[in-house]
């Protein structure tokens, strides 16, 4: 017997209304699927964007009072940190080095390219253990004898001198990618020494708004220009894998510390969104398995719609493996119908969703569609398979 003829015999009693719901069914659950884990990876990629300080770092400092006006800003005690180190939701804490010399920076023009001095101003410093800062290589050594210093700048001084200073001093307006090319001088005094440095901006940070120098040259120049000084710290910067984790933002409540609302706030809604996400890639994988249990189950009823002619196959010598081959090859026909529906369901959906995110002013990187892809040919392997089996033993049985 011709295996076109076989196949139509064996197949002669298929339901197309109920085919098509079920192959149309799998598609739209393997499309929601692909989606859940594309935006899970895309958007983790998006909250987790490189920032000088990293997104996972939350700044906390005590709250001042009347009290403190004339004592001083109030310090962490070394039993408050081991508090803080000993929260689960805490991996890291490191303490801020507040500078004791006076400084000032002047920017020469010559360097920028506009001819004459800039401004000129005092500044501040402050410093952070290096583990905490996201700049990797040499651009952020510093040695005793280097004449050169690193600094990392707060986004919102620039944008302060940019719209406010520069505009009001008819002074030039400079980007941040320029900045990153001028060099500028320091003055640093004290203890009776007065020494000239020259400062390169190593990057700009959101997270903290004063000018960060490495650690060894705060060190270093506590010690020449400020020896003795205090050095129980006043603000410390904490890693958490979730910045709005409720037991650190409990311990934070009780011992009445304060950190940014915005850094709260931000870590609340990525967890909000990697729960979404992660809903919506659940959602999909439930419609998916419940397109497959019926589409296992249409194929068993089609092979058992045919009981009678598997029988008379069976007994005139015909294998069992050369009665499944048509509904195998019938239900893997199925399936890439199933998979072209949700890959052209998936791209077009995939511009629509992109498109609403860059008009939140939000540009995913699409980077994550690999992972869709593979995540559909997988479970397409796998309901291949699931039918092979279901196939096998649906017409062993009725063979018998």
């Amino acid at each position: 017997m011709k295996s076109a003829l076989f196949q139509k015999l064996l197949l002669s009693k298929t339901r197309p209304g109920q085919l098509w719901l079920s192959v149309i069914g799998s598609g739209i659950g393997l499309c929601i699927m692909m989606l859940g884990v594309q935006l899970w990876v895309d958007v983790r990629a998006l909250m987790q964007e490189k920032e000088m300080l990293g997104r996972d770092f939350v700044v906390i400092s005590k709250k001042i009072t009347l009290l403190h006006t004339m004592a001083g800003a109030p310090r962490f005690s070394e039993n408050e940190i081991k508090d803080l180190m000993s929260l689960k939701s805490v991996d890291d804490v490191g303490p801020f080095t507040p500078s004791r010399f006076k400084a000032s920076m002047s920017m020469n023009a010559q360097l920028g390219g506009f001819g004459g001095q800039l401004f000129k101003s005092d500044i501040f410093f402050e410093a952070v253990p290096d583990r905490f800062v996201d700049i990797e290589g040499p651009s952020w050594q510093w040695k005793p004898g280097d004449k050169t210093i690193p600094v990392i700048v707060p986004s919102a001084f620039i944008k302060q001198y940019n719209h406010a200073f520069a505009s009001g001093q008819n002074m030039p307006v400079i980007p941040e990618n320029l900045l990153k090319s001028i060099s500028f001088e320091l003055e640093i005094s004290g203890n009776e020494k007065t020494d000239q440095y020259k400062g390169i901006i190593a990057g700009f940070s959101n997270r903290i708004q004063a000018v960060l120098v490495p650690e060894h040259f705060m060190r270093y120049a506590n010690d020449r220009y400020a020896p003795g000084g205090e050095s129980q710290p006043t603000r410390l910067i904490l890693h958490a894998d979730n910045p709005a984790a409720p037991e650190l933002l409990n311990h934070l409540k009780a011992k009445e510390f304060e950190t940014a609302e915005e850094k709260v706030k931000e870590g609340k809604t990525r967890l909000l969104l990697e729960l979404v996400m992660l809903l919506m890639a659940l959602l999909g994988g439930f419609i998916v398995a419940l397109s497959m249990l019926g589409f296992l189950q249409y194929t068993q009823l089609l092979a058992y719609r045919s009981a009678y002619e598997i029988q008379t196959l069976h007994r005139l010598g015909y294998t069992r493996m050369s009665m499944i081959s048509p509904y195998f090859r019938f239900a893997l026909r199925n399936l890439a119908i199933a998979l072209v529906i949700s890959t052209v369901l998936f791209a077009l959906l995939e511009v629509g969703i992109t498109q609403l995110f860059s008009q939140s002013g939000l540009n995913l990187s699409l980077t994550g569609w690999p992972w869709s892809l593979c995540c559909a040919l997988i479970t397409g392997i796998l309901m291949a398979w699931l039918s092979y089996r279901s196939i096998k033993i649906q017409v062993g049985r009725l063979a018998n």
